[in-house]
């Protein structure tokens, strides 16, 4: 019997005609309106208060926190027009008030403990304040969770408790997460691993311990996510009833089965129009590289997930912040022009994506992406190749490395990172899982075409044909996609910049800074027994 076996009867035995409810959700652009009403007594009557707001101040336009690096907003009458990013910043929360009242039209809450610090920070360092949905869908579980109270006993409990048992986990047995505590503003550890990116993780912990409570924090240090529990087809009761026998160690070989067969985890090629599934585009869905999951709702903080399939929290990824040595780096800036760019679909890469068992790699992506390109009605389109073949998973029965790479022609050469300037179109593809890649592309000064399955906490912020080109998993339209590029330059110009301008301008260090802060908060409030 597999190592997961148990947990396909108990998926099906968990489906229930109560779902999950959602989170109240409202639009970004809310206006002004409501935020100007009796917030105080309106919001923050009654019920569990966890912020202490202070007295309303005097704020006098949006020009409180001047800064030449950002925005100029322009009065009544102005001819300046404003950029989409000009336009984010300028419908931001100018005041405290404003903002718990946005935070609890979304989410039926009151903020955390602690959120009128964390708003002054946000200010401070000119992050945004408003736009966090992300967070609050990844928390609504938990949330949801702790307030059945009447009908699950120290449900409030549910959270620390799941916290300690993975904690308890992690000091057994290295399974690719890591423990910090933070103790009276103090960061600790409690284990004995390490990870290529602690040094990140305690500097900006320590950072921000002067404004953080205590807690006990769970962070997985793998690409992959961990916590394959839909939240969408189990019932809340479920969760209250761990029954993964081996949480964080479940490995099917292949992946496959678990994913397709068993319906954890279906993913549609196309929303549109009758559904296909991605399935059998995805190496990670076919053989992951590092499964190690758990069937149960633990919480853990991770870099990417795969919506709804995985309840993981996001959080930044290393690869996210410029001050980390995981960040993809330039040598040297783009002088490139856009008119002296050359109209080709650039790639290069390493065969990264999965476990290698007979010839599934052909539906990888990666490989997948070469076949697509050697079409001869694709001649011309594209310039991309796997620089690299990574043997460690070329283990298996029916996996003739040598065969492979000559084949797809990998040689073993990297390509200069540089080289992406000299083209207009570039693609981001999955790996293992997510690409971290992706940023750094699109502040390349190319347009991005990005094909993935997986989520990362700016999901919603980066949106599709206004800072990039969207692409099937199974890249079945991307060389139609191309195509249109071409025959609509300043239209993928436009789409370029918008992407370069969004990246450059709200995707900084600080901006990280800003959602894991936020994230922390909410973590403290549900390790504390909040609700």
């Amino acid at each position: 019997m597999s190592s997961y076996s148990s947990s396909n009867g108990r998926f099906r035995s968990r489906l229930s005609r109560k779902k999950w409810g959602a989170p109240v959700v409202a639009g970004g652009a809310l206006g002004l309106i409501l935020l100007v009403t009796v917030v105080s007594k309106v919001f923050w009557g009654g019920g569990d208060t966890d912020l202490d707001l202070p007295p309303p101040r005097k704020t006098g336009t949006q020009h409180d926190l001047p800064d030449p690096s950002q925005p100029h907003y322009p009065g009544a009458g102005s001819s300046t027009t404003l950029s989409a990013v000009d336009e984010l910043f300028e419908r931001q929360s100018q005041t405290l008030e404003q903002a718990a009242a946005r935070y609890r039209l979304k989410t039926d809450r009151n903020p955390p403990r602690g959120y009128d610090k964390w708003f002054e920070y946000a200010r401070e360092k000119r992050c945004l304040v408003d736009d966090y949905d992300q967070i609050y869908r990844d928390f609504a579980p938990f949330y949801q969770l702790a307030d059945k109270r009447e009908s699950e006993k120290n449900a409030e409990k549910f959270f620390p408790q799941m916290v300690k048992a993975v904690g308890a986990l992690i000091h057994e047995e290295n399974i690719g997460m890591r423990t910090f505590t933070m103790q009276e503003h103090r960061l600790g550890t409690a284990d004995e691993w390490t990870s290529n990116y602690d040094e990140l993780w305690n500097t900006t912990l320590t950072q921000l311990g002067p404004s953080l409570p205590d807690f006990k924090l769970i962070i997985n240090h793998r690409d992959e996510p961990r916590i394959a529990f839909d939240v969408r087809a189990l019932s809340p009761e479920v969760a209250f009833k761990p029954e993964d026998k081996a949480p964080f160690r479940n490995a099917p070989k292949p992946t496959s089965k678990f994913y397709t067969d068993d319906g954890h985890c279906l993913v549609p090629n196309d929303p549109r129009g009758f559904l296909t599934w991605a399935n059998g585009a995805s190496s990670f869905l076919l053989y992951s590289a590092s499964a190690d999951f758990t069937t149960d709702l633990y919480p853990v903080l991770s870099q990417s997930k795969i919506y709804p399939c995985f309840s993981d929290i996001l959080f930044p990824s290393p690869f996210h912040y410029k001050r980390s040595s995981s960040h993809p780096k330039y040598s040297k800036p783009d002088n490139v022009g856009w008119a002296k760019k050359r109209s080709v679909l650039y790639w290069r890469g390493q065969s990264t994506g999965g476990w290698i068992y007979g010839e599934n790699y052909r539906s990888f992506p990666r490989f997948r992406l070469i076949d697509i390109a050697r079409e001869p009605k694709n001649a011309g389109l594209m310039d991309v190749a796997i620089t690299a073949f990574y043997t460690w998973f070329c283990q298996l029965e029916g996996c003739d490395g040598e065969k492979i790479s000559k084949e797809y022609n990998i040689t073993g050469e990297n390509a200069p990172r540089e080289e992406v300037y000299n083209y207009k179109y570039v693609l981001d593809v999955d790996g293992n899982a997510f690409s971290g890649r992706y940023l750094g592309l699109l502040a390349s000064g190319s347009l991005v075409f990005k094909s993935t399955l997986f989520t990362e906490y700016f999901h919603d912020w980066l949106q599709p044909f206004e800072h990039y080109i969207p692409v099937r998993p199974d890249l079945s339209d991307l060389a139609e996609r191309v195509r249109w590029a071409k025959a609509h330059d300043e239209e993928a110009r436009r789409i370029q910049k918008a992407g370069k301008e969004f990246v450059d301008r709200v995707m900084t260090d600080a901006q990280n800074d800003c959602y894991f802060y936020l994230v922390l908060l909410e973590w403290a409030r549900l390790h504390a027994g909040g609700h």
